[in-house]
């Protein structure tokens, strides 16, 4: 484990491996450990960073929780590790970072892994949208600074996560899926995310030319927190090199579907032009 600060705030990541970069961010609500088995694998091939974002996992509560915020923070990452032409790879706010991330910065970005990408649109239409509705007209945050949920709750709100290949599994009881859901305020960065969903529309406008870098797209078809066929028409936007859709899988197929997701990603990253321009320290 290691971490840097940001605007006084620490934000913790790991770091394995050598060759070129790969950058894990992860959705809402998680934290870097649900990327173990990808980092597990890759770490032979490229230098992989998972990281907390902040608010979640072991990182500081952040200034800011809006997508802009998200999005210096991860300027600011790369640049005290003096990475460039990185991988970003993201699940849900982890991708909306890095699609975000590569429309401000196009030749800094080697690739585009979005699972299960977060957009207006997709959360719009996600079965969870009417709780979306009630957390933007009825701010929880006084609440949310103080609640603390009991150990129940969470294992319930990680099975809503999950689609039937991970219940199958019973992954609910993963402790890395229930990491961090227990402590007091955990759901501050969750209410503040909700308040700044207007601002993930700019991602369902965009429409790569062709300098943008190559994306590949990853779905849980079972995902009931935000809206798969949402997605695909997302993807008609955004027009991915490689698109991969899990037919049992919800909202984390990193660890639902490990596998699959590796090879897919193992197999876009084979098909990019190979890098030495990074410098890391």
């Amino acid at each position: 484990m290691a971490e840097f600060v940001y605007r006084g705030r620490r934000v913790v990541y790991d770091r394995a491996g050598h060759g070129d970069p790969i950058v894990f961010l992860h959705n809402a609500g998680a934290q870097r450990r649900i990327w173990d088995d990808q980092v597990a694998s890759l770490r032979g091939q490229s230098e992989v960073f998972a990281l907390d974002l902040p608010g979640y996992g072991e990182s500081e509560q952040p200034q800011g929780y809006r997508l802009a915020d998200y999005r210096a923070m991860l300027r600011a990452f790369l640049d005290e590790l003096r990475l460039n032409r990185v991988v970003l790879a993201g699940n849900c706010l982890g991708s909306a970072m890095s699609l975000s991330f590569a429309i401000g910065d196009p030749a800094g970005v080697r690739g585009l892994v979005l699972i299960n990408p977060l957009t207006w649109n997709t959360v719009r239409h996600g079965d969870q949208a009417p709780l979306m509705w009630f957390d933007r007209i009825a701010p929880l945050a006084p609440l949310a600074r103080r609640l603390a949920l009991p150990k129940a709750l969470v294992e319930m709100i990680v099975a809503h996560q999950l689609g039937p290949r991970g219940r199958d599994r019973e992954l609910h009881k993963d402790a890395r899926l229930q990491a961090h859901w227990t402590d007091r305020g955990r759901l501050l960065a969750l209410d503040r995310l909700v308040q700044d969903f207007p601002a993930f529309a700019t991602l369902d406008e965009f429409a790569p030319g062709p300098e943008f870098p190559p994306i590949c797209t990853v779905w849980g078809r079972r995902n009931r927190i935000l809206s798969a066929a949402a997605g695909a028409r997302l993807d008609e936007t955004l027009c991915p090199r490689e698109r991969l859709v899990l037919s049992d899988c919800g909202h984390l197929p990193m660890v639902e579907d490990p596998e699959t997701v590796t090879s897919a990603i193992t197999t876009f990253l084979a098909g990019l032009p190979a890098t030495k321009e990074h410098v890391s320290r």
